[in-house]
């Protein structure tokens, strides 16, 4: 892929997203994990999704749904609103994710919790918010 990372910061996805999508590399931050899987439901790259997950949304994940979902989505861009790095091993990423889903503008508004387990970022679950809503 030879096209802007989808995750908007403006960097080519193989030098983005990209590194850990395809090349099994560490996100090394939570915000850079949250910007990695959004990207890879961009691209439904559901089994990085599922691989960057533990404990609950692991065990509520459906790949067979979320393939399914996602051929009706067209993504129209991240916004980062915060991430903060509690300590080594707990960070918080809020963001806005819009898309439209059978042709309605949709989004997400979260603030994710992250855990890093061994030298790897995972997803632990998150809390919706407001898009207006900051933490």
């Amino acid at each position: 892929m030879n096209e802007l990372c989808p995750c908007g910061l403006n960097k080519p996805y193989e030098n983005c997203c990209g590194l850990y999508i395809e090349n099994d590399i560490p996100a090394p931050t939570p915000e850079a994990l949250m910007r990695s899987r959004y990207s890879a439901y961009v691209f439904a790259k559901v089994a990085y999704i599922a691989q960057t997950m533990k404990d609950e949304p692991l065990r509520q994940f459906k790949p067979e749904d979320v393939v399914k979902w996602l051929a009706d989505v067209k993504w129209q861009g991240l916004k980062v609103i915060q991430q903060r790095v509690k300590s080594d091993k707990l960070g918080f990423v809020s963001f806005e994710a819009k898309y439209l889903y059978q042709g309605n503008q949709e989004s997400i508004c979260e603030k994710s919790e992250f855990h890093k387990i061994g030298d790897r970022w995972f997803y632990v679950g998150g809390k919706s918010l407001n898009p207006n809503t900051k933490w």
